[in-house]
C-alpha cells in the first residue's frame, strides 16, 4: 500500500483529497497544525501528525510518504516565502515522491499576487517530480464565507460585476488531485480543474433564492464600496488587498472558459453548482 502526505488535511481542500485516497485504499499521512482536527475527521483510517510551514522540525514527516499533496494556507499573500524553506527541504534530501502543488486558475496571470506562479516556477526549475492544479472558484465558498451574508442578510456580497466563472466543486478537486498523485504516468503537468457551466453572482442569487425560499439579491458592490464595507466590518486592509484582484478575475472575463480537467482525471462529469447549494443551503 503507497502512502500519501496530505497538507491542510483537516481543511476544504485537503479533506476532499484524504477522503478520496482513501476511498482508493491507499495509506495517508494527514499533516496539520492541529492534527486533533484530522483526527476527529477520519479516526484511526489516517495517521495524523502536526505540520507547520514555519516549524523546519515537522517537516521529517514528509519523507515518508510516496506523495505529497502542497497546499498552502488561504489569504496568504505571501505563500510563496512561506513555502520556500519546505520545497528547499524537499529538494536537499532528493525526494523522489510525486508532489501535486494546488494553484490557483488564472492566478499565473496576476501581478498583484504573484506567490503562485512563483511557487509554480521553482517546482519547474527543481529536480521534484511536481504536477500542478489550477482550480476555479470553488462551489463550497459560499456556505464556508458568504453563509452569514445569505443566510442573514439574504444577500451575496463580493466584487464580481457581471463577469461569470465555472466554479468547481471541492469534493471533484480532491479526487482529481488523489488520481494525480496515484498516477505514476503523470508527472510535470498542469491541469486546469473547473466545473461545465460558467455562472454569473446574478445568477448565483437566483439559485440561492430558489433554494432557500429567500429573496437572495447581489448588489454587484464596486471596490471602494466592498473595501469601505470590509474596512467597517473590522476586516485587516489586507483582505480587500487580497480580494479585489482576486475577484477581477471574474469581473474581467479572465477565468470565464471552462475546462475538461475533472472529467478527464477522474472519469465522472463535473458536480453541478445547483448540487453543492442545495447540499450546503438545502
Amino acid at each position: 500500500m503507497r502512502t500519501y502526505f496530505i497538507t491542510g488535511a483537516s481543511g476544504t481542500i485537503g479533506s476532499n483529497v484524504v477522503k478520496a485516497l482513501l476511498e482508493k485504499n491507499d495509506g495517508v499521512i494527514a499533516a496539520t497544525r492541529h492534527p486533533e482536527k484530522s483526527a476527529a475527521l477520519f479516526g484511526d483510517k489516517v495517521e495524523s501528525v502536526s505540520f507547520d510551514y514555519d516549524d523546519a522540525s515537522t517537516f521529517d514527516h514528509a519523507l515518508e510518504g510516496d506523495g505529497i499533496f502542497l497546499l498552502g494556507p488561504p489569504l496568504y499573500s505571501d505563500l510563496f516565502n512561506l513555502l520556500v524553506p519546505f520545497v528547499d527541504f524537499l529538494v536537499s534530501n532528493k525526494y523522489s515522491g510525486r508532489i501535486v502543488y494546488l494553484s490557483a486558475y488564472g492566478m499565473d496571470e496576476m501581478e498583484e499576487l504573484p506567490f503562485h506562479r512563483q511557487m509554480e516556477d521553482k517546482l519547474k526549475a527543481s529536480a521534484l517530480d511536481w504536477t500542478i492544479v489550477r482550480p476555479g472558484f470553488f462551489m463550497q465558498n459560499f456556505g464556508n464565507y458568504e453563509r452569514e451574508n445569505i443566510e442573514e442578510r439574504n444577500m451575496l456580497f463580493s466584487p464580481a460585476g457581471n463577469g461569470k466563472t465555472p466554479f468547481v466543486s471541492a469534493v471533484d478537486v480532491g479526487s482529481a488531485v488523489a488520481e494525480l498523485l496515484v498516477d505514476l504516468n503523470r508527472s510535470k503537468e498542469i491541469h486546469i480543474l473547473t466545473g461545465a457551466v460558467p455562472y454569473s453572482y446574478f445568477d448565483i442569487a437566483e439559485i440561492l433564492s430558489d433554494i432557500t425560499g429567500k429573496k437572495i439579491v447581489y448588489p454587484n458592490p464596486n471596490d471602494e464600496t466592498y473595501r469601505k464595507v470590509l474596512k467597517e466590518s473590522g476586516a485587516p486592509d489586507m483582505i480587500a488587498d487580497y480580494m479585489l484582484p482576486v475577484y477581477r478575475l471574474i469581473k474581467n472575463g479572465i477565468v470565464e472558459e471552462t475546462h475538461q480537467g475533472v472529467q478527464e482525471l477522474t472519469g465522472n462529469k463535473p458536480e453541478e453548482l445547483r448540487v453543492v447549494l442545495e447540499r450546503d443551503f438545502g
